[in-house]
Order: C-alpha cells, then structure tokens, then sequence
C-alpha cells in the first residue's frame, strides 16, 4: 500500500503553529477527495523527517485527527483515514474576521455572534453517532413492554445498574441500584429533592456557592429563601455554627471535584469540616454533592466524591445526596441525569418522583444503557478526555503567546473550561477609557467592572464573553471570564483571544 503523502503535498509557512498547518492540510485533502478511505499516512517519524519538523509536531497532529475520529491508528500496520469521517465539514469552517462580520446583516451577526464564543458543552462534532445508532436499534428490537407502558418510575433498571457500576469504576463510589434515581438533569434532581425535604426537613434552608451557576439560585429560590456560601482557595466555607442567618435545618449544594467557575477543588482539610457537620448532633445539615465537571481528567485522579468519604464515618452518609448529568459528557439534547440517594431515604425519593411524576424521558434510557454496557460509553469518555486535553494545551498556547500582559490563570488538570482573572494592573491605574462607564458596572465600587467593559467591548465586534463577575450573586470579589475550551474549534479560539488582546491593548495600552 502506497503512502497517502505521495498525494498531497505538505508545506509549512511561518503564520500558524505546523501542526495546526498539519491537520488543516489533511482535513482539506480528505475533503477535496485527494485522501480517500483506508488511506495510509507516513508515519510520525517519517512524516517529520521529511518535512524538517520534530516529531512531537507531527505526533501531535496525528493525535487531535485520531480523537477526532477523522484518523485511526492501528497497531502494528500505521495511521489509516477513517472509515467514518463525521467533522471535515464542522472542522474546516473557518472563523469570520471582525472586518467581514462589520459586512454582516444584523440578523447574519446574531448568528455569527452565537458561535463566535467559547464554549464548555461536549463537542457533539466527534460524537460516535454509528455506536449509538447501534445501540438505540438493540435496545428497541424487543422493547421492554413497562418501557412503553412507562411503568419504570425512578428509571430503567439495566441502566441504574450501569450507572452504579459506571460510579464505581471511575469515582469509587459504592452504591446499590436501588439507590439510582433518573433524572432529567441537575435542576430537576434539585427541584426534586427539594421536594423530599419538605418531609425529610421542615422549611429546610437551602445554601449555594457564590459565585455559582446562578440558574442554580433561581431554581432553588422558587420554594424559598437561599443562602450564600463564600468560596476561599480551600473551597465552599463553612458559616460560623451560631449565625443567625442559619436555619434549624440546612440543606447545602457543594461542587468539591471542580466548582463552578472558579475550579477548585476542595482541600482535605476542608472536606473533613463538611463531614463533621454532617456528624455533628446538635446541627441539622444535609448535602448535595454536585459532581460537575469531574469526568475529564488529565493530570492524577479525580478526588473521591465526598459521599464516599462521608461513607466511611457513620451517620454522616445518611444526610448526603449525590448528583450527576450525562449532558456534559454526550450531548446537551440528551437531558438524563441521576441522583444517588442514601439508603435512608430511598423511599421518601421513590415516594416524591412518584408524585410529581418523572419529567426525565423513559425511551432513551435502554439505549443509554446499552451504549454503557457494550463499552461504546467508555471508549468514547477515553477518546474526549485525550481530545479535551490538547483542546486545553491549544487555548493554553494561545492565552501564553497573547494575554501575558494583562491577564493571569492556572493551568487546570482537568474540566471543560480555563478561568482567565484579570491581572493587578488593571487596579493599580486609569486605563485611559475616556467613554463613561455604565453605572451599574460602578455602584457600590471604587472602580468598574473590567470583565465588563472588556465584554461590552468585544460584543461590539461580534464575540461573546462569558465575564466572571456575573457569576456573583452578591459584590464580585473577581473579575476574568470563564473561557469553556471543550467545544470551540481552534480557529474560533485563535480569533477570540487575538480579539481579547486588541481590546485589552486599546484599554490598557501602557501595558
């Protein structure tokens, strides 16, 4: 078999990274026709030797288009164009410069303006639609008569027991499956416990981060009153236990794997203060453990989920619920999520769903389920955390070579999204804004909102920024923006932060 390379000619100019050169080439050939199906390519090595590059260019090439699915790589034989090309067509799309989208229709920018931002969703372009396809045509042969009678209340069966197992494997959580709960994602688990806690806890007070998912707040407050959490490096603090703003009975929603925006995962230290809480006698607390964000990981483990620990230290484990969401991991459309509820108050949650009826839809669940048991679910969670992690490293790039001056962040180990902060420059003195500020950007601060104006600036040209202060639901204590890396192409990153520095370079030109 004849190389593809003998078909299409690679070169290397200066203006972009060459492996990004590198894969831009190949999608163009598979595109035009010029590599065909079962093609086979140079090896790394041979493909670097031949062009006078390193070997970590090109493996690095090879390794996005295989997460891809656009190449495969068989052992032993090479690197082979797959026979299912599902993301030439999203990938080769490229992004519209500010000067065409000034060109643009109002209702064109709308448009445009939608997708030219980051985001943190799962990239449904490298979805494995032929393994799902599959798994919904075995589930539905012989379907379940209660399936289609929708007599399975708190869930299919055979996927509660997937999910049990799925938890352990990956989060070491042990549980049976009668403590599964479908769910039609974290704010209906939320609005169902709450639901729970009128019998489990009487006029319970419910407590969330801020900053948070302010949605979150606006779900929790439709029953009552809402507390705030502040967040330190450690995570979610603790109020003092004779605050007055404390109710008789307490119910707290904690993000420890990786909060929401700020990404931090919950010190040691920490954890043992929520559990003894939890053990405490004389206080009336419960916990939600939202396990978001915590299926990627790139450096190291995931921490173990606090209802694990809290497992291992009595009575604690009966005053902790456990929920997750397959939205981040398959598609947004999919709406399935779960919770894990302790054996305690198994029946006062099956009692609730069975009141309020079941708004998570019961048909897709079989073939959830069979998706998870063929092993399609983990092979594919194995290809995006490989995929997500040079996602990560390419906006990491972009953010090094052109926000140093006036930003900083952390490198994260894992999750869907960097926190970008704004650097001490932007404190220390006027930036030369000769406009007026709008004043809700300035009420009750000693100067405005950065994030802000950044945002409103760059919304002007088309590009939407997700500004951290807006996370607050008191007085921002930071400003930055939340820059979701999972589900934006490379190109539209490139754009964005080369946009985010022209802004910044005009606010802030001494820097």
């Amino acid at each position: 078999m004849k190389h593809a390379v003998a078909s299409l000619r690679f070169s290397l100019s200066e203006d972009t990274p060459y492996y990004q050169q590198l894969i831009e080439q190949i999608q163009q050939g598979i595109a035009s026709g010029q590599l065909s199906v079962n093609d086979k390519l140079p090896s790394s090595r041979a493909l670097a030797l031949s062009l006078g590059v390193s070997r970590s260019t090109t493996s690095r090439a090879y390794e996005q288009l295989i997460a891809e699915g656009i190449l495969v790589s068989e052992q032993k034989r090479g690197v082979f164009v797959a026979a299912t090309i599902n993301s030439i067509a999203a990938q080769s799309v490229k992004a519209t410069s500010p000067i065409e989208l000034d060109k643009m229709t109002n209702e064109e920018k709308t448009v445009e303006q939608a997708w030219l931002a980051f985001d943190s969703g799962a990239d449904v372009s490298v979805f494995p639609s032929k393994e799902w396809a599959a798994s919904m045509r075995r589930s539905w042969l012989k379907p379940d008569w209660k399936v289609l009678n929708g007599d399975y209340e708190s869930g299919f069966p055979a996927l509660k027991e997937a999910i049990r197992d799925y938890l352990y494997q990956v989060r070491g959580l042990q549980c049976n499956s009668e403590q599964v709960f479908l769910t039609a994602g974290n704010r209906d688990a939320l609005l169902q416990l709450q639901h729970v806690f009128v019998n489990v806890a009487k006029k319970a007070k419910w407590w969330v981060e801020d900053p948070t998912y302010l949605p979150i707040i606006e779900t929790l407050s439709q029953q009552g009153n809402v507390g705030l959490l502040p967040m330190d490096d450690d995570g979610t603090r603790l109020q003092p236990a004779d605050d007055s703003s404390f109710s008789p009975n307490n119910v707290a929603v904690l993000t420890p794997g990786r909060q929401y925006p700020l990404g931090i995962t919950m010190s040691s230290p920490r954890r043992q203060e929520w559990i003894q809480r939890l053990q405490d006698s004389s206080s009336s607390w419960w916990l939600v453990e939202d396990d978001y964000d915590n299926e990627f990981v790139y450096q190291g483990r995931s921490n173990v989920p606090l209802m694990q620990t809290a497992s291992l230290h009595g009575a604690a484990k009966e005053r902790l619920f456990f929920i997750g969401s397959f939205s981040k991991v398959l598609f947004r459309g999919l709406r399935l999520g779960f919770i894990i509820a302790p054996l305690k108050h198994v029946k006062q949650l099956a009692r609730s769903q069975k009141l309020l009826g079941s708004s998570v839809s019961l048909p897709i669940q079989p073939a959830v389920a069979d998706f998870m048991i063929q092993g399609s679910f983990g092979r594919h969670m194995n290809r995006m955390r490989r995929y997500y992690r040079l996602k990560r490293d390419a906006l990491l790039a972009l953010l090094e070579a052109c926000l140093v001056p006036w930003f900083v962040w952390q490198r994260p180990s894992g999750g869907m999204h960097i926190l970008l902060e704004l650097a001490p420059c932007w404190f220390e003195e006027p930036h030369g804004l000769v406009e007026p500020i709008d004043e809700d950007s300035v009420k009750g601060l000693k100067q405005p909102l950065w994030d802000k104006v950044i945002a409103t600036r760059m919304k002007e040209q088309g590009f939407l920024l997700s500004t951290l202060s807006n996370y607050f639901a008191r007085k921002p204590s930071r400003q930055g923006f939340v820059l979701g890396f999972s589900s934006t192409p490379e190109d539209v990153m490139r754009v964005l932060v080369q946009a985010l520095a022209e802004v910044c370079r005009e606010i802030c030109p001494k820097r």
